[in-house]
C-alpha cells in the first residue's frame, strides 16, 4: 500500500529546495576566496556552532547503540560530500553541480532496492525517471561560465550523490526513533570538531582572512551555507525523510536546479525554452514519486 504524502511533507520538500538551490551559489561565493577545503570545513564546523546550543537537550535522546549509524551517516551525508561538492565547483558551475546533484535519487532508490528492501513500484521508477531525463536535458542546454569546463569533476558530483543516496537510506532505516533536531546535533557533534580543527591547524584560513580582499564577504555567504543551507536545511530534510520515505524525500535534488538556474538567471544567465521543458519533466517526475 502506498504512503500517502501529506501537505507538510510538501512544505517541508518546498522549502528545502528553496535553502539547497540557494546553497550551489552561495559556494561558488565563498571558493573565491577561500579554498574548497575550507569552504567545506567551514561549512561543517559552522553548523555544528549553530547547532550547539542544542546539544545538552538533544544528545539524551541518542543511545549508544545508533552511534555506529549516526557517524557512518555523520561522514557519508555530511562530511564526504562536502569536500566534493565544493572541489567540484572549482572547475563546474553552481548550477551544473545543482543538475548533477538530481541523480540523489537514483541511487537512492538503487542502494534501497538492492540493501534496504524498499519495495518496487513503478511509478516511483517512473517518476525517478522522467525526472532524470529532466535534469541531462538541463545539463545539456546550460551553458558554462569556465572557458573550458573540466566535465571530469561532474564524477565527483556523482560519487556525492550514491553518498547521500545510502545516507537517506541508513536515515529511513535506522533513525526513525530519533528526533530531526537531535540527529542533526549528533551528527556535526561528531564531524565538526574534526573539520575545525583541521581549518586552523591544517589550512592558511587565519592568514586568508586577514589578508585577502573581500574575506569577510565571503565568510559571510559560507556562514549562510552553514547555518541555513546545512544546520536547518538538514534538520528538515530528516524529518521529510522519517515522514516519508527514502525516494521521495530525495525527490528534493530534482528541484533544487529550478532555484539553481533562478540565481543564475539573475547572475544574466539565459533561460531558454529547453529549460522551461526540463523543468516540466522534473516536476512531473516529482509528482510522479511522491504519487507513487
Amino acid at each position: 500500500m502506498s504512503q500517502k504524502i501529506s501537505l507538510q511533507s510538501w512544505l517541508y520538500l518546498a522549502t528545502i529546495s528553496l535553502i539547497w538551490g540557494s546553497s550551489f551559489i552561495l559556494m561558488k561565493k565563498g571558493l573565491v576566496v577561500f579554498s574548497p577545503v575550507q569552504v567545506a570545513c567551514l561549512r561543517i564546523f559552522l553548523s555544528m556552532l549553530a547547532m550547539s546550543p542544542l546539544i545538552f537537550s538533544s544528545l539524551r535522546h541518542i543511545k549508544k547503540k545508533d552511534l555506529p549509524v549516526i557517524s557512518t551517516i555523520a561522514v557519508v551525508g555530511s562530511g564526504i560530500p562536502a569536500f566534493l561538492y565544493a572541489t567540484a565547483q572549482t572547475q563546474l558551475d553552481s548550477s551544473v553541480a545543482a543538475i548533477l546533484n538530481s541523480l540523489t535519487p537514483l541511487f537512492t532508490l538503487i542502494i534501497g532496492l538492492l540493501f534496504f528492501k524498499m519495495s518496487f513500484r513503478w511509478a516511483k521508477m517512473t517518476g525517478v525517471v522522467f525526472g532524470l531525463l529532466g535534469a541531462i536535458n538541463l545539463v545539456v542546454q546550460t551553458n558554462s561560465s569556465f572557458e573550458v569546463p573540466n566535465y571530469s569533476y561532474a564524477l565527483l558530483i556523482i560519487f556525492g550523490t550514491i553518498c547521500y543516496g545510502l545516507s537517506i537510506n541508513l536515515v529511513k532505516s535506522y533513525c526513525q526513533q530519533i528526533p530531526a533536531i537531535a540527529l542533526n546535533v549528533a551528527l556535526f557533534s561528531i564531524i565538526g570538531p574534526f573539520a575545525g580543527l583541521f581549518l586552523f591547524s591544517a589550512t592558511d584560513f587565519v592568514s586568508v582572512m586577514q589578508t585577502a580582499e573581500g574575506a569577510w564577504q565571503a565568510l559571510g555567504y559560507v556562514t549562510l551555507l552553514g547555518v541555513f543551507g546545512t544546520a536547518l536545511a538538514t534538520i528538515i530534510f530528516f524529518k521529510l525523510a522519517q515522514q516519508t520515505d527514502a525516494l521521495f524525500s530525495s525527490t528534493v535534488t530534482y528541484l533544487i536546479p529550478i532555484v539553481a538556474l533562478f540565481w543564475g538567471f539573475l547572475d544574466g544567465e539565459i533561460i531558454s525554452l529547453s529549460h522551461i521543458l526540463g523543468l516540466g519533466i522534473i516536476l512531473l517526475g516529482v509528482y510522479l514519486a511522491g504519487k507513487g
